[in-house]
């Protein structure tokens, strides 16, 4: 099972046991409204505390979520999942209007005298506040039109307005509950989405991991790709073939991820290769320099095929080649039956090809450049799944996903390993 519905899961049937020992089974619509409220609530604070620590790119987490390009998909997945959860949230809460108007339910007898509680009743408007906030931010995220300069600035709000709704939720919280095992739970998801929410105010998310370093060559290659060599300092940790690392060359911009193209090399160079694919990078060109400052976050990633079976398959999309690059350059793999497909356009189009076909004959890989232009296309039929132990995927995610979808139909398919890169 994946982790969303897991969290979900643990969430429901702990909050759905406590309720039903301490209050039994609601005997009423409004009974039913304040469990549904509570159990939405409980929810919601459990994605929201998972997404603000996946935030923070905790490195003990990148292997067992398998690189830190699965844990951006996750944070995406539950950042859709609170969305749907504080709508729900608030639909429940708003629902009374529609039941007493379609006569569903007799009408709630109210309490006479006592006094509000002004902290109980700020709490609800910062709750609505921080509501209207993340569901106009869910919605950003999910519409491509906004540019993602815009959307990386205002995603920092979510830390605040996670502090927010920690706030409502806490306030709100039935007393009788924080004795229980959901109390625990609540306990424990505010303490920790707050620390992370603090952590990341304070601009400390992979501030540990930064080095800095200078771009020391600049290389035009075909297809609008550029290869970008960067000298890093003493302070750079290493990595292994096939990870990336989240690269800033100008710190108005803000980093974005690129894989290491290169093995690790005992001068501490680094190789980049990118592809012009949108605004930013279109632009890169003209504003990268010699001698121009670079600052990595890294490395990153579980990319990494040497570890895995003797019988491998090798598929590059386009730029995807990068981290076979990488793999092509170390000497890690040595004995392993592979056949690399590499799909591009055209043979003009490829990137360091001649190196590719060097490193493919020395280590005695089977190359298939498989050319578009020239009506040629990857038929996965032809790959003899059923032969391999391990295919390894970089791509287009069209063609990552027909890969997935045909080894699915398979009843002892190879493992099927993919890069999943998207920032939103």
């Amino acid at each position: 099972m994946k982790p969303l519905p897991i969290l979900l899961l643990i969430s429901t049937l702990l909050y759905s046991l406590c309720s039903y020992l301490q209050n039994g089974i609601p005997a009423s619509y409004w009974d039913w409204r304040h469990e549904l409220v509570l159990l939405s609530g409980v929810q919601l604070m459990t994605v929201m505390s998972a997404a603000m620590l996946l935030a923070t790119r905790p490195a003990w987490l990148e292997k067992p979520l398998s690189g830190l390009d699965k844990m951006y998909g996750l944070h995406k997945q539950l950042g859709i999942a609170a969305g749907i959860l504080l709508a729900s949230h608030w639909l429940v809460k708003l629902s009374p209007k529609l039941v007493m108007a379609m006569e569903w339910a007799a009408p709630r007898i109210k309490r006479s005298g006592g006094i509000k509680d002004p902290l109980v009743s700020f709490a609800k408007d910062v709750g609505e506040w921080a509501a209207w906030a993340v569901l106009a931010m869910v919605i950003l995220a999910l519409l491509r039109a906004v540019p993602y300069r815009f959307w990386r600035k205002v995603h920092k709000l979510f830390a605040p307005l996670f502090l927010m709704g920690a706030f409502h939720g806490l306030i709100l919280m039935p007393r009788s509950m924080w004795l229980t095992p959901v109390g625990a739970l609540m306990a424990a998801l505010l303490m920790s989405g707050s620390i992370c929410a603090i952590y990341s105010l304070l601009g400390k998310i992979g501030k540990s991991r930064k080095v800095n370093g200078h771009i020391s060559q600049i290389t035009p290659l075909p297809a609008q790709q550029l290869e970008v060599i960067c000298q890093m300092d003493s302070h750079w940790p290493g990595h292994q073939a096939g990870q990336f690392a989240l690269v800033s060359f100008n710190p108005s911009e803000g980093a974005h991820p690129y894989t290491i193209a290169s093995a690790p090399r005992k001068n501490g160079e680094l190789r980049f290769i990118i592809k012009a694919l949108g605004d930013y990078t279109r632009t890169l060109p003209q504003d990268l320099k010699v001698g121009g400052k670079v600052i990595i976050e890294g490395p990153y990633g579980c990319f990494n095929g040497a570890s895995h079976g003797p019988h491998q398959a090798w598929i590059a999309g386009g730029i995807g080649i990068t981290p076979f690059l990488a793999w092509l350059e170390s000497p890690a793999f040595k004995g392993q039956q592979i056949d690399f497909y590499y799909c591009v356009k055209s043979a003009k189009d490829a990137a360091r090809l001649e190196e590719i076909q060097a490193a493919c004959l020395a280590k005695k890989l089977r190359l298939h450049l498989i050319e578009s232009d020239a009506g040629q296309r990857l038929n996965i039929a032809e790959i003899k799944a059923e032969t391999l132990d391990d295919i390894w995927y970089c791509g287009p995610q069209s063609l990552g996903k027909a890969i997935g979808e045909h080894l699915a139909q398979m009843s002892k398919p190879p493992r099927f390993h993919h890069e999943a890169f998207a920032m939103r």
